[in-house]
């Protein structure tokens, strides 16, 4: 008895399980509210401006990293830290470059720890000239507004920039290289130098750079915990300053006011 009747209820579940869904009627309504609203967000992203030309960039160029990394995480699910590297380094020496003096090479050694550091100084590098390919038309634009007219005119400003022309490629490719890049960011654009030959110059630089440091985190096998710790601390500091800073300057001209007022 009990033989048959668990051989019915598998025939009933088989049965159930064979017999075909039918299709669900499609309301033409519904589609095109789903198409009108695909299309605005699509307008959105790729239409509507966000800020100035660099953050219109960075953000755009975030989006276009992010869904590039899930197209690929498809086929490759461990290529994900990956795609968070190169955000990483669009908005490490993007706007907010200031923020982070010296964090990027922490993460760079990181990442060489994980990944071929081949890998990591070609993703770093083509992070690096999108995003240097946006300051200098940043820069450009507003070295040469009205403002700062009396900064192009003085003399100290006059004679970097005329030492700059003497040797410009080499100087980008030093800066990019090994000494502090923004000097370049700021005299290239207002020398007038040509943005192919500064990202040229950028990248020769750049992408040994970029691959020395995996390179090391790849040979030293420091505790990856010990590098963000870096990465944090130095982040941290450079914040505090920063707000230290605005702090004094609010506080100084508060006490001028106040003495302005007093004298009144």
């Amino acid at each position: 008895m009990l033989r048959s009747l668990c051989s019915t209820v598998r025939r009933s579940i088989r049965s159930r399980n064979d017999t075909p869904v039918p299709d669900s009627p499609r309301d033409p309504q519904q589609e095109s509210r789903v198409t009108h609203s695909a299309r605005r967000i699509v307008n959105t992203l790729f239409r509507r401006r966000f800020g100035d030309s660099v953050w219109d960039g960075v953000l755009r160029g975030s989006g276009i990293t992010v869904l590039l990394g899930i197209f690929i995480l498809q086929y490759m699910p461990t290529a994900g830290p990956l795609v968070g590297f190169v955000l990483v380094t669009i908005w490490i020496n993007g706007p907010i470059a200031f923020l982070f003096p010296a964090v990027y090479e922490p993460i760079l050694m990181l990442f060489g720890r994980m990944y071929p550091p081949l890998l990591i100084g070609c993703l770093g590098t083509c992070g690096t000239l999108y995003v240097e390919y946006l300051n200098y038309h940043l820069y450009r634009r507003a070295l040469y507004t009205d403002a700062l007219a009396p900064f192009r005119r003085r003399r100290l400003v006059q004679r970097v920039t005329a030492l700059f022309r003497k040797m410009p490629f080499f100087t980008v490719w030093l800066c990019s290289l090994l000494l502090p890049y923004w000097p370049v960011r700021i005299v290239s654009p207002l020398a007038g130098y040509a943005v192919r030959r500064h990202l040229s110059a950028t990248l020769l630089g750049r992408f040994p750079r970029l691959w020395f440091f995996a390179a090391l985190g790849a040979s030293l096998h420091v505790d990856p915990k010990v590098l963000l710790g870096i990465s944090a601390a130095v982040a941290g500091s450079a914040l505090v300053l920063i707000l230290f800073r605005r702090a004094m300057v609010v506080a100084v001209g508060r006490n001028r006011v106040a003495e302005g007022s007093a004298e009144k």
